[in-house]
């Protein structure tokens, strides 16, 4: 049996990339969620926060629904209902 790693990378830096509308998490090519903030956030503890949990949740769920698929790639009927009824299934853009 082998054991499983779990990791996860969060940051924060500058762009000059558009603030997204209506505070929605995009996925990246590259797996990683992005949420760009108005630069009248940078020092707001609540926003920051609130940005970081935005987009780790969906990355969560996605990195959880690749393992789950690749780890029971013949037997759906041994997932978890969650993951059998679609309810994990992740989108390109979440609001």
């Amino acid at each position: 049996m082998r054991n499983i790693k779990a990791n996860i990378s969060v940051g924060f830096s500058e762009t000059q990339e558009p603030v997204m509308e209506n505070n929605s998490v995009e996925r990246m090519d590259d797996g990683s969620f992005t949420l760009i903030l108005d630069s009248q956030n940078e020092f707001n503890i609540d926003h920051l926060e609130n940005a970081l949990l935005q987009t780790s949740y969906p990355a969560l769920l996605a990195v959880l629904f690749e393992h789950l698929e690749q780890a029971v790639p013949t037997s759906r009927k041994r997932l978890p209902r969650f993951v059998q009824s679609g309810r994990l299934k992740t989108k390109t853009i979440i609001h």
